[in-house]
């Protein structure tokens, strides 16, 4: 079951007008985008994407009874500006972002997401991914072994990054690597069961495997350029990330807007989950909530 994280916090800290045009960039299950839409009135526009059609036909069900207009599109958060224009708004109250894992994906071992269940190396946001789309796959089957380290490094901190490239590499002459088992296999050949007693010893390989494959920080970069372009003066942006790497830019680039004296950084420190939350949804234990408001001019 999907359970939304900073639920509450996100929504308030939007400060939604009922007329106003407010972006969830990751639809998910839809959860904080009908919690934006039930503030919304009959003026008031939501326009929600993500890559997966299950989760547009998801939120198509859960808005359907709100009165506000509901652009949803197939698409990634950091085609902002190019929806924006095919549907002639100018400029936006509030986007939301949640960059965590969609529950839904991951218990979908058809996707590759999780190292806990048995399927094909996919990994992609798409759930339909053409031969045109990186997978998971492509990266651990035919990327050089040196680029495959420093991915695992950059993306995860993985610190054992050379010895799993090179396993990996010396496992794929040996026949492909082809399910998310036969990668964990190798990992846990690189890896001393002594390492892995607290967490499972693939979750830093996934993590970076996921971002690279779907060019995450590359994404998230694009969207907080344009995101904040097309904000109004009062507008604000909320991001909830989960590590550290996303996070850093986030931090960064909301800094960097109040210190050119063009935003208000609402919260100078990240609103986090409280206890109750974390033991009710392990999910949310990493979660950081940033806000930022863009300035009159």
């Amino acid at each position: 079951m999907h359970i939304p994280v900073l639920f509450k916090e996100s929504i308030d800290v939007l400060s939604i007008k009922k007329n106003g045009v407010y972006i969830d960039g990751t639809l998910g299950g839809a959860s904080h985008a009908a919690a934006i839409a039930e503030h919304l009135g009959p003026d008031g526009t939501l326009i929600g994407f993500d890559l997966d059609s299950n989760a547009i036909t998801r939120a198509e069900e859960k808005l359907k009874t709100f009165p506000c207009k509901k652009i949803l599109v197939r698409e990634n958060f950091r085609k902002l500006d190019q929806v924006l224009l095919e549907n002639n708004i100018e400029q936006v109250d509030g986007i939301f972002l949640d960059l965590g894992w969609s529950s839904f994906q991951i218990a979908d071992p058809d996707r590759g997401f999780s190292f806990q269940v048995d399927g094909p190396l996919h990994m992609t946001l798409k759930d339909n991914p053409t031969d045109e789309d990186i997978t998971a796959w492509d990266i651990v089957n035919t990327w050089d072994e040196n680029v495959i380290a420093d991915m695992l490094y950059a993306y995860a901190d993985e610190t054992a990054s050379r010895k799993i490239a090179r396993t990996i590499v010396a496992e794929r002459k040996r026949k492909p690597i082809n399910t998310t088992f036969d990668l964990v296999a190798v990992i846990e050949s690189v890896l001393p069961r002594k390492a892995w007693m607290r967490t499972n010893p693939a979750t830093k390989t996934f993590q970076a495997l996921r971002i690279a494959t779907n060019d995450e920080y590359g994404a998230v970069k694009e969207v907080l350029v344009k995101g904040f372009a097309a904000l109004k003066p009062g507008g604000r942006f909320a991001i909830i990330t989960f590590h550290s790497g996303e996070d850093r830019i986030v931090k960064n680039f909301f800094r960097d807007q109040a210190h050119a004296d063009l935003a208000t950084l609402i919260t100078k420190k990240p609103i986090k989950p409280t206890d109750e939350e974390v033991k009710e949804n392990v999910r949310a234990r990493s979660a950081q909530l940033r806000v930022l408001e863009k300035i009159s001019q």
